[in-house]
């Protein structure tokens, strides 16, 4: 919790000093068998994957996001201490958002809404958060303690402690302070280390607290991912004891992201929602790909595979049978390189469209900004049988880094109510 201190000096005259820092704000899945190759609206190349106990379909990518991905493995991430209460809530109308209540160490912030253009703060919390003193997460460090826009430094960031009880909205949180395996019941039904190169790490996170870390080697494709799978789902293997009796047709989802400092490059996959619908593979019904394009922004890019009632993908991304219903890209380039360092919020938004009716979304926003919005979107026709049952949160690029470098993840969440950003 940043707070602002004052020194009075007796003399003539009196002098504040203040300072107020800002510090704000993968795909593979394993499975026996393989799938077949596809192509995408306008991206080339493929992905393929696997899942639980039986095999996937492979397409390509996504516009610009062509490539190819294979199949990983899981493991178990590592251990970390220290945990803290949660902030408040907040959400702002229009094209902005507030962000989260004051929240003290072990308590929780206040909630608040804006309307408008811009969304109101809750408590002491601005939209932007004040204060910070972040450290650079992973072996090489460096960059968490530049000023970012969003919140986050110097905040209340361990808020997954007691999360279901201060947010009764949210479905799953995660700041990676409790440690423990990542893959068990509760948590992570999926989870990819990469041999290592994607694990839990003391000082990568949010002000200096526990984050995952992920490491690029030189040219590689692959580096890890976290799948959570919520809400009724008919494959056993996606079970994990999340809301497995509810369905879910809108959510929201939200993550902290860092670029190490000197980053370099766009890596196309960072996290999908979608709806599995098979008790056998991983077919899907639908996806809302949050990715990104050449230019360093973020890009929604929702796809359907559902005619009429009834769903027509067979197995892990059929790409081949996949409806894509238009890409929006955002407008902050959080993978330039001067963008490097900085923490961003980042915060998605999926609903399904009611049946009949094209009037689905999918939207996302940086730092509590509206950055990409579509509606209008035909999701899932009148297929009703499931609902959105899982997030994928990726590290995967399609053309391999450029060069080693590492980027990281803290205070996951997905909520039934928009989430906000962690608050002062």
């Amino acid at each position: 919790m940043s707070r602002m201190r004052r020194a009075n000096v007796w003399g003539f005259g009196l002098a504040v000093v203040a300072s107020l820092v800002l510090a704000a704000c993968g795909e593979d899945d394993s499975g026996s068998s393989g799938g077949a190759a596809g192509s995408s609206s306008s991206g080339s190349g493929g992905e393929t994957a696997g899942g639980g106990d039986s095999g996937g379909i492979a397409g390509g990518g996504g516009d610009a996001n062509g490539g190819s991905e294979s199949g990983g493995s899981s493991g178990t991430g590592g251990d970390s201490g220290g945990s803290a209460g949660s902030g408040g809530d907040a959400t702002g109308g229009g094209d902005s958002r507030g962000s989260a209540g004051s929240g003290a160490s072990s308590g929780s912030g206040g909630d608040a809404t804006g309307g408008g253009d811009t969304g109101g703060g809750a408590g002491s919390g601005a939209s932007s958060g004040s204060g910070g003193d972040a450290t650079g997460g992973g072996d090489t460090g460096g960059g968490a303690g530049s000023g970012a826009t969003g919140g986050g430094g110097g905040a209340n960031v361990a808020e997954c402690q007691d999360w279901e009880a201060q947010h009764p909205d949210w479905i799953f949180c995660d700041d990676f302070e409790a440690g423990g395996d990542l893959q068990r019941a509760g948590r992570y039904f999926e989870y990819d280390d990469n041999d290592g190169d994607f694990v839990p790490v003391s000082g990568a996170g949010l002000s200096g607290t526990t984050g995952m870390r992920v490491r690029w080697q030189a040219g590689e494709v692959e580096a890890g991912s976290l799948k959570v799978a919520f809400g009724r789902n008919p494959n056993s293997y996606m079970d994990n004891d999340i809301h497995s009796d509810e369905d879910f047709r809108e959510i929201y989802y939200r993550m902290y992201l860092r670029m190490q400092e000197g980053w370099q490059g766009s890596p196309a996959k960072l996290s999908r929602a979608t709806v599995f619908y098979s008790s056998s593979d991983w077919s899907q019904a639908m996806i809302a790909h949050l990715w990104s394009d050449d230019d360093a922004h973020l890009i929604i890019d929702p796809a359907s595979c559902v005619s009429g009632g009834s769903p027509i993908c067979s197995g892990y991304n059929d790409f081949d049978s996949l409806s894509w219903l238009g890409i929006v890209a955002g407008s902050t380039p959080i993978f330039a390189t001067d963008r490097s360092g900085i923490w961003y919020c980042i915060e998605a938004h999926v609903r399904l469209n009611d049946p009949g009716a094209a009037n689905g979304v999918q939207e996302f926003w940086i730092d509590g900004n509206l950055e990409a919005r579509s509606d209008e979107l035909d999701f899932v026709g009148t297929y009703q049988d499931y609902a959105i049952n899982a997030v994928f949160f990726e590290n995967y690029w399609n053309a391999g880094s450029v060069q080693e470098q590492e980027r990281y993840f803290d205070n996951l969440v997905i909520s039934t109510q928009p989430i906000g950003c962690v608050g002062p």
